[in-house]
């Protein structure tokens, strides 16, 4: 699905007088990005929830300091994941252009996205953080049928999102020039020059 050329037109929005190009450093191959962009790091991620919940279900026996203390670290892995395998580059994986297309999102104050794809991420975001809130609420009163169905609820949202930010990317990869260079992949010119010789 090629780019809406209007949007290939548009300028990063300034705000405050700064250009975005210049204080919003949007690297695919930041720390965050490399963290979250394989399928190895996604399965861990997706064990996230339960190991939030876990702590949260045995509060009467561990104590609220240790349940908040043990799920709060949960949370926290999430930032500190390890990447596993190669550093990933460019969009070669639907996963991959899961990952870009919600950086794309998130960068929708500069570079606009079309309307339709912001209401069905939003929604889909709301939809998942209530479904959590649920889900963490039921694990502190111990009601399982309603803690799984927020859990559920929660991943089908998630995974629902990654589908509109696979088409948030194919509709926004040529929109700014930032964005048509994620497609790209470096070569090592060295490493090139070296199989030649």
């Amino acid at each position: 699905m090629a780019g809406d050329p209007k949007l290939s037109q548009m300028q990063p929005r300034k705000i405050g007088g700064w250009d975005p190009r210049h204080v919003r450093h949007l690297n695919t191959q930041s720390a965050a990005l490399t963290r979250m962009n394989k399928p190895k790091n996604l399965l861990v991620r997706c064990l996230v929830l339960p190991a939030l919940l876990a702590p949260l279900w045995y509060q009467p026996v561990l104590g609220w300091f240790w349940a908040l203390a043990l799920s709060l670290a949960a949370a926290a892995w999430v930032w500190v994941i390890p990447p596993f395998g190669k550093k990933a580059i460019g969009a070669q994986t639907w996963l991959q252009k899961a990952i870009l297309g919600e950086r794309m999102w998130l960068n929708r104050m500069f570079v606009p996205v079309p309307a339709p794809y912001h209401q069905k991420a939003l929604a889909l975001l709301v939809i998942g953080l209530i479904a959590v809130g649920t889900a963490i609420w039921a694990a502190t009163t111990n009601n399982l049928p309603l803690m799984l169905t927020g859990g559920i609820l929660a991943y089908l949202a998630k995974f629902a999102s990654l589908f509109v930010m696979v088409k948030v990317f194919e509709h926004m990869k040529n929109a700014h020039p930032l964005y048509k260079s994620w497609r790209n992949i470096p070569v090592n010119d060295n490493s090139l020059k070296a199989k030649a010789s």
